[in-house]
């Protein structure tokens, strides 16, 4: 039985090989550059289909390299992306046009069609959330209307990590929790419906759609080709995977009673699962057993707000921290702490990407003035990616899912100052995973078990997964922060008007 497992994380910004031991210790790592294409458009989010296999092919051979690891060891890869976007090939498996990310929203106008027609319940009630833009429907509809040219082109329609897992294996397949979380199957059937592709506008893409698999399911195998360019051993078992928000779930092993997971990545992602289906929600998609499903809330910009903020206006706490010779998150973390809640007068809207609270939602600052210290901008923004998890765990309680503990993934959990604003607005204890590739962990995890390295997610959980003590949270906090709550809700109503005429 191999020794190690691969989690490939795929993301917008970059992409994550990671090699991990049976015991859940990172072996070896290695990541690509960014692949994202300057836009052709302000609603256009795209990037190089082909070079992102190019990019991943060589970042896997770097991982194996960099671990000394004999790739006869490897028992099993799992692949995990965000889900929805879309990743479309011609008859013959060729490159016909750029890939799109999550985030895009050029099918806005789609999106106001179907619901000025009445398409948009229609397609809600099959899916069994809330469709946006940037999802695999409404952006072939846009290019039937737009591109007619490349839409008549199209032989197969994927997700991010389905194209790597077909450049890997040849197999043509995605997996249930990816698919159904992108709100392209029903989900009465767990399978493919006509219905919901004619409601689409999009009947000709029927046998342009992957096979369905299970997470755990193995879809196939590393060719030779494959093997040639990634280093990896001809033969190794490649499974299904899952959507990055299920992978984090899974690699934090958050499948217990009353326990949220929240994703403080590029989305702002807060989950949890049940065995029903619960109207209103962002999306009830395909979870981990028959029978039961991932019960979700969320919206396009959490960590991505801190790291637009980093990079346009972290120059003084960069300037510091070269003076200090320490890393400038550390220095960011000391001026969050810094600030308390209870002096605190700045507020920022996290509203830097789509989709939103309202379709033409932007980030703003509020209440600065001439003795508003950086200190307090950089408290601002981490307060409100917090209270826009807030806001969306509020409604997973209001729709009856209990809450004792909440498991924190993301970019934003490695920071203690980030923990401990969770923990006091939520007013939850925060949980971390000592493993900071949670969702690379997690589909390596399903590509342990189907491999045979575990015997289930319970044992994987047992083995591999290692949870810190929690970051309590701070009772003398709670007022200050219900009453900041309210004034940054009554700042978003106040805007909306302004977003309805834009």
């Amino acid at each position: 039985m191999g020794k190690f497992l691969i989690g490939i994380d795929a993301g917008s910004t970059s992409s994550k090989v990671v090699i991990f031991d049976t015991n859940g210790n990172i072996v070896s790592e290695a990541a690509t550059p960014s692949m994202r294409f300057e836009k052709r458009r302000d609603d256009f989010e795209e990037f190089d289909i082909a070079e992102l296999w190019s990019l991943a092919s060589v970042t896997i051979k770097e991982a194996i390299t960099k671990g000394g690891i004999n790739p006869t060891d490897i028992a099993g890869i799992g692949v995990t992306s965000f889900g929805n976007g879309v990743t479309f090939l011609g008859k013959n498996g060729e490159v016909i046009a750029p890939g799109c990310f999550s985030q895009d929203h050029r099918a806005d106008d789609i999106i106001a069609m179907y619901k000025k027609d009445g398409t948009y319940e229609k397609i809600s009630n099959i899916v069994k959330g809330e469709p946006f833009a940037g999802e695999p429907g409404p952006i072939l509809r846009w290019y039937k209307e737009h591109e007619r040219d490349v839409y008549d082109k199209i032989g197969g329609v994927l997700t991010f990590k389905d194209y790597i897992m077909y450049q890997l294996t040849g197999v043509f397949a995605t997996d249930m929790n990816c698919f159904g979380g992108s709100f392209m199957i029903d989900m009465e059937t767990m399978d493919y419906s006509k219905e919901l592709l004619d409601l689409y506008g999009i009947p000709e893409m029927w046998d342009a759609l992957p096979k369905l698999a299970e997470a755990t399911e193995i879809v196939g195998t590393v060719t030779a080709e494959a093997a040639a360019i990634t280093g990896l051993a001809e033969g190794t078992p490649v499974v299904g995977g899952m959507m990055d928000i299920l992978a984090c779930l899974v690699g934090s092993g958050a499948t217990g009673d009353e326990v949220y997971t929240a994703v403080a990545g590029s989305w702002c992602i807060n989950e949890t699962h049940s065995d029903k289906i619960v109207p209103g929600l962002s999306s009830n998609m395909p979870y981990l057993y028959k029978g039961q499903y991932l019960n979700c809330s969320y919206t396009g910009a959490s960590g991505s707000n801190y790291e637009w903020f980093t990079r346009a206006l972290a120059g003084t706490a960069k300037m510091e921290a070269d003076d200090r010779r320490v890393s400038f998150y550390q220095v960011l973390d000391e001026l969050i702490e810094s600030v308390p809640v209870e002096k605190a007068k700045v507020f920022f809207s996290p509203f830097v990407a789509q989709p939103s609270i309202h379709v033409n939602a932007k980030a703003n600052f509020f209440n600065i003035e001439l003795d508003t210290s950086y200190a307090e901008i950089c408290h601002s923004v981490a307060e409100g990616v917090a209270f826009i998890h807030k806001y969306h765990i509020d409604i997973l309680r209001n729709a009856g899912f209990p809450v004792k503990v909440l498991r924190l993934t993301g970019g934003t959990a490695r920071s203690k100052a980030w923990n401990q604003i969770f923990a006091d607005v939520l007013q939850l204890p925060i949980e971390g995973v000592d493993c900071e590739e949670t969702g690379a962990l997690g589909s390596a995890i399903a590509a342990g078990i189907g491999a045979g390295v575990y015997k289930s997610y319970e044992e994987a959980f047992e083995k591999a997964v290692k949870i810190k003590d929690p970051v309590l949270p701070n009772e003398s906090t709670f007022a200050a922060y219900e009453e900041r709550y309210k004034e940054w809700t009554r700042l978003n109503e106040v805007m909306t008007a302004y977003w309805d005429e834009k």
